[in-house]
Order: C-alpha cells, then structure tokens, then sequence
C-alpha cells in the first residue's frame, strides 16, 4: 500500500526535481542545513533523498506515492524502444558577430599574482591597434585560497582577488569603451564553484556566490562564456586549454591543433606556438599558443619554459582570420 508523503518527504522531492543532477550527498547536505528540525542529521537526509529518487531498492519503489522521481527499467524483448530519459549535455560554441574586426586576446593574468609590465604593454597594444573585441581567456582570476593544493597563509586572500577582478573590469572597461568585452571561465575559475560545491554545499546555488555576480559583469558589460564553451570568430575557434586533457607537449600550438582539427588558439600552458599546415587544396590551417601574463617563476613551479604574451586577431569578411601571436620580454614587444 502506498505511503503518505511526509513533510521530510516532501521537502526532499521538491529538491530532487530542482536539481535533478546534484549529488545525493551533496544534496543532503543542503537540506540538512536548510531543515535542521526535519532532518535529524545528514544521513538522515541523504537515505530520503535515495528513497525518493528510486535508488532504494524494488520493493521501496512500489510504496513510493509519488513515483515522478523513478526511472523504471522496462525489460521485454525490445528494450531501446523505451530508453530512459537522457542527461547528456549538448555544447554548442558562442560566435561572435560578423561586426567583429579586431579581437585582443588575454589569457592567465592570474590575478594577483599578474606582471604589471606585460599587462601593461599588451593592454597599450590593444589600444594602438583599436581592437573592437576583448577576449578575456580563462585564469584571469587565480583563486589560489580555494585550491586543493597546501597553501601559504601570507598569500593574498580569497576578497583581495574579487578587489582585483572588479578593478580590472573597470580599469579594462574605460580603457575599451565601445569594445565588447567577454569573459571565459578558466580551469583556475572553476576552482570556485568546486569549491563552493564540496566544502559549502549549503550556498552553492545562491546567486551572490556566481562569479559574473561577484565581478559586477553587468555594470561593465562583460558578457560571461561558460568553463566548455567554444567561441568562434569566423574560422577561428578560440578555448582556454583546459577542455582537453593534457600539458601541452613540447609543442602546444601543434597540440591543442591535433586535438581539435581545426584552427584553434588557446592559452592555458602559458607558451607561445604558432602551429601552420597546408592541405591538399592550398588553404592553410593550425593551432596557436598564446603566452601569459603573470608571474614568470612561482614558487610551485620556479623553472619553466612560460613566457609573457597575447594575440591580436583581424578577422576578414569570408571568416578568415591573421593571428599576430606576440611575446613580451624586458617589458616589451619582440
């Protein structure tokens, strides 16, 4: 016979269809916190949580009154003729209007820990060549304090790094005031909804905690690119790096180029390569690396081959594009 839902009982449907995708666990930690007089601990919540998603066995399954959370399997002598409901995830690229004339690209500033003098120069750079178009291409911000990794207490703090975020976004927003600006989500970016999601499962759907929301996107008009997200200007398709596994070889730009079989630039292995290839029909194709501009040395990796860098790229009216892949020593340009 079936049961009555309960007000635990309700409490935990309502959470299952919100997130339909959040980890049980991460799930019952929210809920205890939210409902400590109808939980009685975390384990409490989560074994409702599984009963009310199905995953507590057949003979649960029949009592459950509302079965709106179940997948049943059906088994007969077709089985593909009823296939479950998919969460597969369909990425599609952002592209960029054909307005777009001139696109500077900035990767791993690495905020606080940037170099002044690169930013400076390929910040000036932009401005000469009056580019319409801003790509800010991952690891802007560093968030070295949500990291996983064992951290120096002397470093600068998690609000000293949103400080810094706001004050470039102004500071870029006065220097470029009718570019359209864009903002990609890096791998050092992620580390803030990771973070929020293991060790504050309690927040980590509230909307002051998005990092669009912390860095006042909307009065500067930066337009937010999501962590997976391709954008493509023309023929060009530009990534931070991190969407494909790997460090990069010894030749990042033929890398991330044999990853992805088409024109790609990226930034991420803070090395500048220029990667071209010449098919049957004559037309020219290949990857692009584009340098830093933060520290140089740090202390987990004190020698490296990094060096500072941008790329400016014009785009042309049939979507082919010219890279000018540049590198920065002693503060200026090679």
């Amino acid at each position: 016979m079936a049961e009555r839902i309960t007000k635990h009982g309700a409490i935990c449907v309502a959470a299952l269809k919100k997130f339909p995708k959040t980890p049980i666990l991460t799930l019952a930690k929210k809920l205890y916190s939210e409902n400590p007089l109808h939980f009685k601990n975390i384990e409490h919540a989560r074994k409702l949580l599984s009963y009310h998603s199905g995953k507590s066995g057949k003979r649960n399954r029949k009592r459950q009154l509302d079965k709106s959370m179940q997948q049943e399997v059906l088994y007969n002598y077709a089985p593909f003729e009823n296939i479950p409901e998919s969460f597969e995830e369909i990425r599609e690229p952002y592209i960029l209007g054909t307005a777009t004339k001139k696109i500077l690209v900035l990767s791993d500033i690495h905020f606080p820990y940037h170099n002044a003098a690169a930013l400076r120069v390929a910040i000036n750079y932009g401005i000469e060549q009056q580019v319409d178009c801003i790509i800010l291409n991952g690891d802007i911000l560093d968030f070295y304090a949500l990291s996983d990794f064992s951290k120096d207490p002397s470093k600068p703090k998690f609000r000293k790094e949103i400080e810094l975020g706001k004050w470039f976004l102004n500071e870029l927003r006065l220097a470029f005031p009718k570019a359209q600006i864009y903002y990609k989500i890096g791998n050092h970016e992620m580390r803030l909804e990771r973070y929020l999601q293991v060790k504050a499962p309690e927040i980590f759907d509230t909307e002051e905690f998005r990092l669009d929301i912390l860095l006042e996107f909307a009065k500067h008009h930066v337009i937010l690119i999501d962590k997976y997200t391709v954008i493509k200007a023309g023929n060009l398709n530009i990534i931070h790096g991190h969407e494909y596994k790997g460090a990069g070889g010894v030749y990042p730009a033929k890398y991330i180029y044999s990853k992805s079989k088409v024109n790609t630039i990226c930034g991420h292995y803070h090395r500048s390569s220029t990667y071209l290839d010449k098919n049957m029909d004559g037309h020219y194709h290949g990857g692009f690396s584009t340098g830093c501009l933060c520290e140089l040395s740090p202390d987990y990796m004190p020698y490296n081959e990094w060096v500072h860098g941008f790329a400016v790229v014009t785009m042309k009216k049939d979507g082919n594009f010219s890279v000018q892949n540049l590198t920065i020593e002693n503060g200026e340009i090679r």
